[in-house]
């Protein structure tokens, strides 16, 4: 029973602080409003949320629709790090899209007027120059006091002070970047100890400010020991363990905070003093926000922008001829199929063999990043190699356009049998069975197929890497926690729910089929 009563006093305590924040104007004069701190951490380059994820939370337009619900515009946006990359190191094949990827959210966050950033290790994934560069093209501020240069010059500011209307009044808000000292950091830096740099830069922020703020990057436990050793820090706003604070923790008269990551909740803090639980609140961006307005704009150009880059990339990529088909390293499901027919009976009509459709949905068929899970062998040698060439004809020529692919792809997945006469292209006037039309192929790219699963074919039947069990780590590669939190269970493989997913998708077995191509 306290729990039920719990869980309601916390629904109406929300409802009261939505009711305020969206219903404020209409409540109190400008003279009375007061400021509003609005924060983030750890968004790893994210533009808009990944469609892997069920009902998934995030995306710049949802935070920019959340910002222009919050009463006038006394608002302080501050950002906890591992803002731009969502690792460390930046594979080969990705680092011209990173790099895009993370020129077009800062152009998304300068639309918000977002205001400060401290850098997370993650920010320098692909280099000090890069980085460098970005920041170049943003009016956002960068802080961090404790990261300098090897010589000892100074990197970044150490801190910067912003002035908001509050209750009618000017109020300055010292906002100091503090970084952890053991991170990863480029060779041309060097980070000092920050509660040492904290106990020397303080003090003095304290005499010019009514509010400092430390905007720090060094993860959750380190933020409380800040708050124990430094006095004069009233909030923390922290980023790198990715912490899921509902509700701020108090470290003697220090408030710190956190809001999970990729922009999946949003905190919002009116600054009032004193600050307590009752003024704070994490919302999470979910489909209420979605509604056009001028973000939507900027991730249709992101994309544009993003298939002619990797279509300008694509155009240099070596193609697999006919003649190196028998020692290819992947042979994708075409040839699969020509053996193993009960197999791809089964397969055919699972999720995994119409996952492409997802990204042609979300406007993602160029994106590196989502295709390395929704086809086969993406970057590898004898892989896919072209995103221009989805799919390759036994008899040379151009590949199919993307779209008459998806169709023909779609009626494999929906056929009712393999007998079904299936045409290849929807403007074609072939229609033949499926095994005919399969047996057109050399290869078919896309799609979540045997060797994803199976490792790939090369050599196959009489030797090779292929692999007829395939290990839950397999599964996990895609299925991260981050694209499939249903997964998991308090952050681990949630191990019951993996072998109910594992049981819809397996193939039966069998020996191999006596029915072939004509």
């Amino acid at each position: 029973m306290n729990a039920i009563v719990e869980a309601l006093l916390n629904r109406l305590k929300h409802s009261i602080f939505l009711y305020l924040i969206f219903c404020g104007p209409l409540l109190f004069p400008p003279s009375a409003r007061a400021a509003t701190l609005v924060y983030t951490n750890d968004v790893m380059g994210e533009i808009e949320p990944c469609g892997c994820r069920s009902n998934p939370q995030g995306g710049m337009l949802r935070k920019s629709n959340l910002l222009k619900k919050l009463p006038d515009q006394e608002i302080l946006q501050l950002d906890a790090g591992d803002l731009l990359f969502p690792t460390d190191v930046i594979p080969i094949a990705l680092a011209g899209q990173s790099e895009l990827q993370a020129t077009y959210l800062l152009k998304s966050m300068d639309l918000t007027h977002h205001d400060a950033v401290v850098p997370g290790e993650k920010d320098f994934a692909m280099g000090l120059k890069i980085f460098e560069n970005l920041r170049k093209k943003t009016k956002i501020q960068f802080l961090a006091a404790n990261l300098k240069k090897r010589d000892g010059q100074n990197f970044l500011s150490a801190f910067a002070v912003f002035k908001r209307k509050n209750q009618g009044q000017i109020i300055r808000i010292s906002v100091i970047g503090l970084v952890g000292k053991n991170l990863k950091w480029p060779k041309e830096l060097k980070a000092s100890d920050p509660i040492s740099t904290a106990k020397h830069e303080v003090p003095g922020l304290r005499k010019k400010s009514d509010l400092v703020i430390a905007l720090t990057h060094q993860g959750y436990d380190a933020d409380v020991a800040l708050a124990k050793a430094v006095k004069g820090i009233d909030m923390i706003i922290g980023g790198h363990s990715q912490s899921f604070l509902q509700n701020p923790v108090k470290v003697g008269s220090t408030w710190i905070y956190q809001s999970s990551f990729r922009n999946q909740y949003i905190g919002v803090v009116p600054l009032i003093h004193p600050f307590n639980n009752e003024n704070h609140q994490l919302i999470g961006l979910d489909a209420g926000y979605e509604s056009p307005n001028e973000q939507t704009n900027l991730v249709h150009e992101f994309k544009s922008a993003l298939a002619k880059l990797n279509t300008e990339e694509a155009s240099h990529s070596v193609i697999l001829t006919a003649s190196e088909s028998l020692t290819a390293k992947y042979h994708t499901f075409p040839r699969c199929a020509e053996c193993h027919f009960k197999q791809f009976d089964f397969w055919r009509k699972t999720r995994h063999a119409n996952a492409f459709a997802a990204l042609v949905k979300d406007q993602q068929t160029k994106n590196k990043e989502c295709l390395s899970c929704h086809s086969v062998g993406l970057g590898e040698v004898d892989g896919f190699s072209n995103i221009d060439r989805m799919a390759v004809f036994n008899t040379g020529g151009p590949p199919p356009p993307e779209e008459d692919l998806l169709y023909y792809l779609k009626q494999v997945h929906e056929a009712r049998s393999l007998d079904e006469k299936v045409k290849i292209t929807r403007t074609s006037t072939e229609s033949t069975p499926l095994k005919r039309s399969l047996s057109s192929f050399e290869r078919i790219w896309v799609n979540v197929q045997c060797e994803n699963c199976h490792q790939p074919g090369q050599g196959h039947p009489f030797s090779g890497t292929y692999s007829k069990s395939v290990p839950q780590h397999q599964c996990l590669k895609c299925h991260t926690a981050e694209r499939a939190p249903e997964w998991y269970k308090a952050g681990k493989p949630d191990l019951e729910k993996i072998a109910q997913k594992r049981v819809l998708i397996t193939c039966p077995a069998g020996e191999l089929s006596e029915e072939k191509d004509d």
